[in-house]
């Protein structure tokens, strides 16, 4: 979703970018004629190259500082593995106490659900389980049925997330 966004942005940008960079061009002609307008015509497309890149990025630093805002807003960090052929990749899930869940670097998103309105526990596309003891501050995490460690959890906002 945020790459079709920022895709159809920077394709908005790099048009409105080269049609106000024509005024390098037309701006030379005025100050050296048809000297100054080849010049401009030579900086046009270095000029518009520098400016998107720029702005494309700043919009790439900007979506990597919420993601990770977002990440460390969370209730509870959840590692787990899964097996890609004959690679093993490592996936963290990003449990935050809106009801929201990020996967690793922030691309995928899903809905945290509770899993009744008597037990501490939640669940993520019935793959992830996480069961709290708020009482002792334990966690337990299962991905698929399998044991998931448990990196990270702010016991205030499980809290706050379960209303104890």
């Amino acid at each position: 979703m945020f790459i079709e966004k920022f895709v159809t942005y920077m394709f908005g940008f790099g048009l409105f970018v080269i049609v106000i960079s024509t005024i390098i061009p037309v701006f030379g002609y005025f100050r050296k004629r048809w000297k100054g307008l080849a010049i401009g015509l030579l900086l046009l497309p270095v000029v518009c190259a520098v400016l998107i890149g720029a702005v494309g990025a700043a919009v790439f630093y900007y979506h990597e500082h919420s993601v990770n805002v977002e990440k460390k807003s969370a209730m509870v960090t959840v590692r787990s593995t899964e097996k890609n052929g004959n690679e093993i990749d490592t996936l963290a899930w990003y449990l935050k106490a809106d009801d929201e869940c990020i996967l690793g670097s922030g691309a995928d998103y899903y809905d945290v659900i509770r899993l009744d309105s008597l037990s501490a526990g939640v669940s993520v596309e019935d793959r992830i389980v996480v069961r709290f003891d708020i009482k002792n501050q334990k966690v337990t995490a299962t991905d698929y049925d399998q044991p998931a460690e448990v990196v990270d959890v702010n016991w205030e906002k499980v809290r706050d997330y379960f209303g104890k």
